[in-house]
C-alpha cells in the first residue's frame, strides 16, 4: 500500500537520489522547485501488477528507509504475522471503498493516489452545488477517507522517534 497511492500521495528525492537515473528507469520525476525536492507520484510507474518493484536494486532513499510500523511490530514480536495480515486486508478494503465512493462521484483516475483524488473531489463538491445523492455520497466518502486515514497513522506509518520528554511535562506530572 505505500507504493499503490494508498499510504502516500508522493515520495520526495533525497539528495543522494540520481534524478536523472529514476527518470531513465521510467519514474516521473518533477523538478525540483523552491524549497520544494524532486519528487514523483504515487501510485508508483515502477509498481508490478503482482506489487513488486521493477526498479527495487534502484529505488530512491526514501523508499529505501520506510517500513511500514505494522512490519516493524509484526518483526518485534508485539504483534503476530496473522494479526497483522488481518489488518492489511481491513486496510485494503477500506481503501477499496474509498475508490468505489470516488468513482462514483465521478472521479476515475486510478493513476492518482487517493488523498489527491479525495482532495480533488472535495474541492469540485464544495465549489458547486451537489445534488442531495452526490452529497449523500460525499458524507460516506469524507467517512471513509477519515477511517483510512487513522488506520494508515496508527498502523502503518512508522511513528517517529520518542522525543525526550521536556522539563516542563515532568514538573506538571510530579505536582
Amino acid at each position: 500500500m505505500c507504493c499503490d497511492g494508498t499510504l502516500f500521495d508522493l515520495v520526495r528525492l533525497e539528495p543522494g537520489d540520481n534524478a536523472r537515473r529514476l527518470a531513465q528507469l521510467g519514474l516521473p520525476i518533477a523538478a525540483a522547485r523552491g524549497r520544494q525536492a524532486a519528487r514523483f507520484p504515487q501510485p508508483c510507474a515502477a509498481l508490478c501488477a503482482d506489487g513488486s518493484c521493477r526498479l527495487y536494486a534502484d529505488r530512491p532513499g526514501q523508499c529505501r528507509a520506510f517500513e511500514c510500523g505494522l512490519l516493524r511490530e509484526a518483526k518485534a514480536g508485539r504483534v503476530s504475522f496473522a494479526a497483522a495480515a488481518r489488518r492489511v486486508t481491513t486496510a485494503k478494503r477500506r481503501a477499496n471503498q474509498v475508490r468505489r465512493l470516488l468513482r462514483a462521484l465521478g472521479d476515475h483516475d486510478e493513476q492518482r493516489a487517493l488523498g489527491e483524488r479525495f482532495h480533488r473531489t472535495s474541492e469540485r463538491l464544495e465549489a458547486g452545488t451537489a445534488d442531495p445523492a452526490a452529497g449523500a455520497l460525499y458524507a460516506d466518502l469524507s467517512l471513509a477517507m477519515h477511517r483510512l486515514k487513522l488506520e494508515a497513522h496508527t498502523h502503518f506509518h512508522t511513528p517517529p522517534a520518542a522525543a525526550p520528554e521536556s522539563r516542563v511535562a515532568g514538573k506538571l506530572r510530579r505536582g
